[in-house]
């Protein structure tokens, strides 16, 4: 019965697709899926009595069924993807007609946001799906169609004003009849104020899978980002839908799906060293600032994250913070992947064009990680944008103005580069506005035993160990260590050795790795040694008490380590234990 109506079943939830972001399904008593849309909109006709439970239970009930906890409910115990279950909530309805129950209306959501969201406006969005199977119902008896028409429309318009998207309906004559709160709040009208000349108009550019369109109302002209969408519908108030967001908030939106909205603060700089409180006081001083910041220091000192600390504690912090490692990034690419580019720009090129880092960080921050890496041509480039904070897209003449600050960092001296004609002096300049550079960790040891503790919490928590802290042996050795890795070579260490420690163990020098731990010991030897020399001449007894007192600093003090303490000694076991108890250590 319900294939009969598939046309008309596929243009309203796929009207209902559009309002809500959800996929939407129709199944018949058989559980065969009639129409769906979404993931679903090439899979008609397929049978779900393997896995539609949900839908069976409806059938078996002639209820509606809202299952929130996907994968786990009872429902979910024979169903064969239950493991691998994508949906986050799923809720069907019954379709009846004249005859009785003839199928089930179907919505599904597969992000743990949309699933909040449903759940925020549970009712709404019952009674919503509720109307919907009843219109489908009335259509299939041919009763009271009219009525059930206008009231699902009436309940379509509420279900627009609840969503995160603008949406403005426009009659047959493309005047707007209908515009959401969201659409208001975008646009800048009042909730009851009119806009009888409002215009949509598209650019012609594309990003991602959105068109640019212009709206002009009032005057007032908003960049936004979007689709069009005929109906189809016999309402001529109805005849088509607009859905958008600001090209503002499509950039947010970007930035948050790529982690990047809202980094690391302060608190993620750890360390009180005097070199570590005067980096922190210089941050929260230049953070409210426009100024562009050149940050230089070793590979692994926390460049990223001091970029991010200054971002977090600026005017922007609500603003995107877009990172890109120049270096990472193929030279023929990293054009288009900083200013963007139009449709059709160059051969191989995504058809619907696309946003630069520039454009998406507009507002707020960019950071350029291994700045010293980028091409004189882009150099060039850059350094315009800087000047006129204006930039061009590839392949297009359209001058785009930009508001965004600039942080660059790099490990290379280029002051060298400069003279070897491979930076521009002009843009070091440029970038050299406030300058910042970060000491390595061999710098601050005064901040190890700190770094150790708090990186033994981190992955203590992440492997769900509980795990004791570092022994003075083991601080000895990592004190001694060059770290040409800095921080980022420290954490890595930390990570092996609570991945090598027993649960409740404290982190010994048998845990760390083999090249850390003999690098860490032979430079410890030796500052000892060298210690010594520089000292005057002292009795055999006391030159045997510090010999003995730095091999058990050096490998420790159970059995093992007075083992391999007496092999380094040139003594025995037996003759170390005696010596130990003679000189009381």
């Amino acid at each position: 019965m319900l294939t009969s109506l598939s046309a008309y079943l596929t243009r309203c939830i796929s009207v209902v697709a559009r309002i809500t972001g959800l996929d939407v399904e129709v199944v018949d008593c058989n559980l065969e899926r009639i129409v769906g849309t979404g993931m679903y909109a090439d899979a008609a006709e397929q049978s779900l009595a393997a896995a539609g439970q949900v839908y069976r239970r409806v059938l078996e009930t002639g209820e509606p069924v809202f299952l929130t906890d996907s994968g786990q409910n009872e429902l979910c115990q024979n169903c064969p993807n239950r493991d691998r279950c994508p949906e986050k909530l799923t809720f069907g309805v019954p379709i009846y007609s004249e005859s009785g129950l003839v199928g089930v209306l179907g919505l599904v959501c597969f992000t743990e946001e949309d699933r909040e969201h449903i759940l925020a406006n549970h009712d709404t969005y019952c009674y919503f799906v509720e109307q919907l199977a009843a219109l489908i119902g009335s259509r299939l008896g041919a009763r009271g169609r009219l009525d059930k028409a206008r009231h699902f429309n009436e309940v379509m318009l509420q279900a627009m004003d609840m969503s995160d998207r603008g949406l403005i309906v426009f009659n047959n004559l493309g005047q707007p009849v209908h515009l959401s709160a969201r659409a208001r709040t975008e646009l800048g009208l009042s909730p009851d104020e009119e806009a009888p000349d409002l215009e949509v108009s598209s650019t012609g550019e594309r990003f991602s899978e959105f068109d640019e369109f212009v709206v002009t109302t009032g005057g007032r002209r908003f960049m936004v980002a979007g689709r069009r969408h005929v109906l189809g519908a016999l309402d001529p108030d109805f005849a088509s839908i607009f859905i958008f967001n600001t090209l503002a908030s499509f950039k947010n939106q970007i930035s948050d799906f790529t982690g990047e909205h809202q980094g690391p603060g302060l608190n993620f700089l750890v360390g009180s060293s005097d070199s570590m409180r005067r980096l922190k006081s210089q941050i929260r001083q230049v953070a409210k600032s426009t100024s562009t910041v050149l940050i230089t220091g070793e590979s692994g000192t926390g460049k990223e994250l001091v970029a991010r600390a200054i971002h977090a504690e600026s005017d922007r912090r609500d603003k995107p913070f877009i990172g890109l490692n120049c270096g990472a990034i193929p030279e023929t690419l990293l054009e288009s992947e900083l200013f963007g580019y139009a449709r059709g720009a160059f051969s191989g090129a995504n058809p619907k064009g696309r946003m630069g880092k520039f454009e998406l960080a507009n507002h707020g921050v960019i950071f350029l990680d291994e700045i010293g890496t980028l091409p004189l041509y882009l150099q060039v480039k850059l350094l315009r944008v800087l000047q006129e904070r204006q930039l061009t897209r590839l392949g297009s003449n359209a001058l785009l103005d930009i508001d965004v600050r600039v942080i660059a960092a790099t490990n290379a001296d280029l002051q060298k580069s400069i003279e070897q004609h491979m930076f521009r002096e002009d843009l070091y300049y440029r970038l050299n506005v406030i300058p910042m550079e970060l000491p390595p960790l061999r710098e601050r040891l005064d901040d190890l035993p700190t770094l150790i503790n708090y990186f033994l919490a981190k992955y203590a928590g992440l492997f769900n160990k509980e795990v004791g802290s570092a022994g003075d042996a083991v601080l000895a050795i990592l004190a001694a260590y060059h770290w040409p890795g800095n921080v980022r070579e420290l954490e890595n260490v930390i990570e092996y050795a609570v991945n090598m420690m027993p649960e409740k163990g404290y982190l010994a020098p048998e845990y760390l790795p083999a090249k850390i731990t003999a690098v860490g010991r032979r430079q410890l030897t030796q500052r000892l040694e060298e210690a010594a020399g520089e000292g005057v001449v002292e009795p055999l007894s006391e030159l045997e008490r510090r010999a003995i007192e730095r091999a058990l600093t050096v490998f420790g003090t159970d059995s093992k380590a007075k083992t391999k303490a007496a092999k380094a000694l040139g003594i025995g076991v037996a003759t170390l234990y005696r010596k130990i108890k003679e000189h009381q250590l």
